[in-house]
């Protein structure tokens, strides 16, 4: 019961792998540019890279540890472990933000002239590499529904999208020769960059508190159960999610002169539609009788009848 499909997880090791390969590039790259330019945007770019090397051993690492078995400890598996992981990224570019920000701050007390063409070589293949890399990491977040992967792919965007803004500041720096342009640009696009990370840790945070799953999963529930002849009923729905697992809870009403192990029947057959329709959700049902659970609830509860 939940355990990680070998697929899967072999799929998330290999895009985890072509990203910590090809992010330790793009790292040393821009961290040789940041040298021979002088320039803080392009410093800027080198340190979020440096940590982008960071988290893709991490996110490696925590592919696997997401598909390993359920045990005593962790019965619904370790599918939490991508979200965790996910959710730190997301606070680490933040923290790095703030120390970039400051650096570029303090460089617009004091602006000096840049090399800009190492700059520009260094931002233009991040670019390219990182688009590719992106590439590879939505195929396999969309196969796996890897959180991790999902994250890594994001935060990679998110360096495309800063180091095309820098790549632009230095093209307006050879045009302008303005020094305090370098460190403007490091502020707007480290800023943008921290804005990207919070609004994908704020949507990270519902499965970490055990939200619910999204209404077309609901939605499916709600179909699976409606073409069952012999449910008269449901109520008590619950459900979340943790990594790839989808966990269902519910109620179900059945015909009160139903045998008990007809009744029991019944339950698992439920149980294992409901699985089969989200994909190896773990479904648990209990079953009431239709009749006495409605008199209860109209008795007890005040439901209409």
């Amino acid at each position: 019961m939940g355990t990680a499909d070998p697929s899967r997880t072999a799929i998330a090791t290999r895009a985890a792998t072509v990203s910590v390969v090809s992010t330790v590039v793009v790292v040393a790259f821009k961290l040789v540019a940041a040298a021979l330019s002088g320039s803080v945007a392009v410093l800027a770019e080198g340190l979020q890279s440096l940590l982008d090397v960071v988290l893709s051993l991490a996110v490696l690492a925590t592919v696997r540890l997401a598909a390993a078995p359920p045990d005593p400890d962790h019965p619904w598996g370790h599918g939490k472990a991508e979200l965790l992981l996910s959710a730190l990224q997301m606070v680490l570019v933040v923290l790095t933000a703030a120390v970039i920000a400051w650096q570029a701050a303090l460089r617009l007390h004091d602006p000096r002239p840049i090399q800009a063409d190492w700059g520009l070589a260094a931002m233009g293949y991040a670019v390219v590499a990182n688009l590719v890399v992106i590439s590879i990491l939505r195929r396999a977040a969309a196969r796996t529904e890897s959180a991790a992967l999902t994250g890594e792919a994001q935060h990679l965007m998110g360096d495309v999208l800063s180091s095309l803004g820098v790549f632009g500041g230095l093209l307006a720096y050879l045009a302008t020769g303005w020094a305090p342009l370098d460190p403007l640009v490091a502020l707007v696009f480290t800023a943008l960059g921290a804005g990207f990370a919070i609004r994908q840790l704020t949507r990270v945070v519902h499965p970490l508190m055990d939200g619910s799953l999204p209404p077309e999963e609901i939605e499916v529930i709600e179909r699976t159960l409606a073409a069952q002849p012999e449910v008269r009923g449901h109520h008590n729905l619950r459900t979340r999610f943790t990594g790839q697992l989808r966990i269902v809870m519910l109620h179900v009403l059945l015909d009160d002169d139903l045998t008990f192990v007809r009744a029991h029947e019944l339950a698992e057959e439920v149980e294992a539609d409901l699985s089969r329709a989200l994909g190896g959700a773990v479904v648990t049902v209990h079953y009431e009788p239709f009749q006495a659970e409605t008199e209860h609830r109209r008795r007890v509860h005040g439901d209409p009848v």
